[in-house]
């Protein structure tokens, strides 16, 4: 077998250089196969997938037997497009989907992200035949039946190369024969966005179901579960594909704090304008770890007329227009509970009076802020020309304000200041003015109340459900450790999942 020994290392040195020096193996203290030595650097998309490559082939070189590639993230980062791209490039490596090794039998209380709903037994049946160059039958998932329909044979490839491809591809269970270890992660929000616009198609859900499962369950299981096995990985990829790019028709927004009058508003806007008046609540929510005043990725709720609305928001700004790519979601206020018990926090909440004219191309709003003290006049459309020409029109030109207003907000260090809390969410988070001294007391006090709640109950829901299916566990705890070579006479405990969410 030919072997290119340039390329190991004896000491976990980093090369600089041309990109496909950047990788090299080393021999595994546990056995005499080669892996590569971690890359400490998070890489783009292009340049992981270019290292993955680089990494599979010297892999093949070095290793006798099948070369076993686990890829693992969050759902949505992108695990799937990125497997599909390193097999478009090398037809003759296997893929093996660890969401067709579900077992519905084993859901609780609707968790498909629970990381012992994976059938274990089976894939690891799997791998080791085709370690042995045996075929295999890997099973086929439906997810709008959420039942296994059938199998499928997989034969040895010709590459000896196979992904395993899957949230918990990193998993414990796993990561022992695992010869290269890849994770792939996206930006803030963008996984949470790209799953629920996956699951629209996939499972027929509806947004405000698939967002209140993501806030009660796909985000516990990620930090309780996910997100340490990813820090395992020899290849750490950021996926920064932007959900927003390929959405049409964005909204192209002038802003500006001259003051124009109704009359104008009425000669420049056509005649079969429609007038209303707007009351908004702005619930700006910071994801946890964030700076309030540099916050780039708020997750927006908006409150409007008693109904809620979560926005997934990319603005862009080309001076002097905001462009605003917007993915928008009705949901019930219960999701902002859900959101803050795993952490996000509300920053600010902007309390908007509108007064809105509106056409079907264009639409003039004169927006008072009450806890900022001025009014900004708004032209907003679909045609980018039309709204310049609308403003051009108001006499606006010259006096463009290119910032949304949580950035002016920020620029002027103003974020501590903008709370007002609309009276039903007052009600729905318990609060009592007389209680607090202030707005933020209150919901630093709610968010605290709601995360031990939270907590609480998914620790009695995994309690319940651990009694019931212990015996169960225990044996499928025997069954998957006769593959590793261990005697199963003595199984490992099984471990209550709320100990790991509540450490982390």
């Amino acid at each position: 077998m030919a072997q290119d020994t340039s390329s190991v290392a004896e000491s976990p040195r980093r090369r600089s250089g041309l990109l496909r020096d950047q990788v090299q193996l080393i021999k595994r203290k546990d056995c005499d196969r080669y892996e590569i030595v971690p890359i400490e650097d998070k890489l783009s998309f292009e340049k992981g997938f270019f290292i993955v490559i680089r990494a599979c082939q010297l892999l093949a070189q070095k290793n006798d037997g099948l070369i076993l590639v686990g890829v693992a993230g969050p759902s949505g980062a992108g695990k799937t497009v990125f497997t599909e791209k390193v097999l478009n490039f090398m037809p003759s490596i296997a893929v093996i989907t660890m969401d067709n090794y579900n077992d519905a039998s084993r859901i609780i209380d609707g968790n498909f992200d629970d990381p012992r709903l994976t059938d274990y037994n089976t894939l690891l049946e799997n791998i080791h035949g085709l370690k042995a160059g045996k075929p295999v039958q890997v099973p086929i998932y439906d997810f709008k039946s959420s039942s296994r329909i059938g199998y499928r044979t997989l034969e040895v490839p010709s590459s000896r190369i196979v992904i395993i491809e899957g949230i918990y591809a990193l998993s414990d269970k796993l990561r022992p024969l695992l010869d290269l270890r890849v994770s792939v992660t996206g930006g803030v929000h963008f996984d949470l966005v790209k799953r629920v616009l996956r699951d629209i198609q996939r499972a027929g859900q509806e947004p405000e179901e698939i967002i209140h499962q993501i806030s009660e369950t796909v985000y516990p299981m990620y930090k309780a579960f996910i997100e340490p096995d990813l820090e395992t990985a020899h290849i750490k990829i950021i996926n920064k594909f932007n959900p927003f790019t390929g959405f049409q028709n964005p909204t192209y927004i002038l802003k500006s704090t001259r003051l124009v009058t109704l009359d104008q508003i009425k000669e420049v806007v056509s005649e079969g304008h429609k007038e209303t008046i707007e009351e908004t609540y702005d619930i700006y929510l910071l994801p946890p770890g964030e700076d309030p005043e540099a916050c780039q990725s708020y997750l927006r709720m908006r409150n409007r007329d008693g109904k809620y609305n979560l926005m997934f928001e990319e603005w862009v700004t080309d001076s002097p227009f905001i462009i605003s790519p917007r993915i928008t979601f009705e949901v019930s206020v219960r999701l902002l509970g859900g959101l803050m018990a795993l952490g996000y926090t509300i920053a600010a909440i902007l309390k908007r009076s509108s007064h809105v004219f509106s056409d079907d191309k264009v639409s003039v709003k004169i927006d008072w802020l009450e806890q900022l003290n001025r009014k900004y006049v708004q032209v907003q459309g679909r045609d980018r020309l039309f709204v310049k020409f609308i403003a051009e029109q108001l006499g606006l030109e010259g006096s463009y304000v290119p910032r949304t207003y949580i950035e002016q907000i920020q620029l002027e260090k103003l974020v501590n200041d903008v709370m007002a809390l609309p009276d039903d969410l007052k009600t729905k988070l318990s609060i009592d003015d007389d209680l607090v001294s202030s707005p933020k007391e209150a919901l630093s006090r709610a968010s605290a109340d709601r995360r031990m709640k939270y907590l609480s109950r998914i620790s009695h829901s995994y309690a319940t459900q651990r009694d019931k299916n212990l015996p169960k566990l225990t044996k499928l705890a025997i069954n998957s450790r006769r593959f590793d070579g261990r005697a199963p006479e003595s199984p490992t405990p099984v471990v209550n999942p709320v100990s790991m969410l509540t450490l982390n």
